[in-house]
């Protein structure tokens, strides 16, 4: 299914108890802060996840800053908020990227009903008219994701990875290594082209029209099994999600990306 859905959309849809929010508004300047608006407003029936608590794996060595959570603690989570294979889950931040974080997992745990609001939580108000403090509670599930493996990328795949088939999805100056406010080394990855997710969304949350993002991934649409990366695995679903809405589904996620690449001291950065 098309992996977005605006509010106009909604409008259309008949409330039932298939129809499931999800809120995973964040942060990186603040950790709390999802959480917090969470607890002064969110949509109806919205449950909340966390990017690092339940969209993210625990920090190790490497898998970078934001590491996959386990299938077996992803699972957890889809059971704990009594996800079912009929559901259709709607997913909304106050921006894009963390939804499409969110939906880039549920994708991975094979659930094909998934789409991200976009304008984010604004524009959810604009349909559902309030917002509530009440938090829901579904009796637990037992969903049975059927991963797929095959829309990630490893760090070998990565290495061996030809010219133009390898995209970094970050903003130009930390690709190019002239400002880099997060990891310990500047630059990017060996062999990848620029392809920044912030072009794909306009100031409004929303995806920019098909003509754009045709023109945007010109390049990238012939290509067979693209790998998009990020700093640490966030970003990048946005650039998937949106190569999903041009039908080309082939696209792979290298998951700890440039913070992953750079914890192994032997890998090489260009500037």
């Amino acid at each position: 299914m098309f992996p977005t859905m605006r509010a106009q959309e909604l409008k259309q849809i008949v409330h039932t108890n298939s129809i499931r929010f999800i809120d995973c508004r964040y942060s990186l300047n603040d950790a709390s802060y999802g959480k917090y608006v969470y607890r002064k407003g969110h949509l109806p029936n919205a449950v909340f996840l966390d990017l690092m608590e339940d969209l993210s794996g625990p920090l190790g060595e490497h898998g970078g800053r934001h590491p996959l959570p386990s299938k077996e603690a992803w699972t957890a989570t889809l059971r704990r908020i009594g996800l079912k294979k009929e559901d259709l889950v709607i997913i909304y931040d106050d921006g894009f990227p963390f939804a499409a974080r969110a939906w880039w997992l549920f994708k991975w745990a094979g659930h094909e009903r998934v789409v991200v609001l976009e304008g984010g939580i604004q524009s959810g108000i604009t349909y559902c008219g309030e917002t509530t403090t009440d938090v829901p509670h579904y009796p637990t599930s037992d969903y049975t994701p059927d991963f797929q493996d095959h829309m990630i990328a490893t760090l070998d795949e990565v290495k061996a990875a030809a010219s133009g088939s390898l995209y970094d999805s970050r903003t130009e100056d930390r690709f190019n290594g002239s400002h880099e406010p997060i990891d310990s080394k500047a630059g990017h990855i060996p062999n990848a082209l620029l392809c920044s997710y912030a072009e794909a969304i306009t100031e409004l949350g929303t995806l920019e029209d098909f003509h754009d993002l045709k023109e945007l991934y010109k390049d990238v649409l012939p290509v067979e099994n693209p790998i998009f990366y990020c700093g640490s695995g966030v970003t990048a679903c946005v650039n998937i999600l949106a190569l999903h809405a041009l039908g080309k589904d082939d696209v792979r996620l290298y998951p700890g990306s440039y913070s992953d690449w750079i914890s192994y001291p032997e890998n090489e950065v260009h500037p």
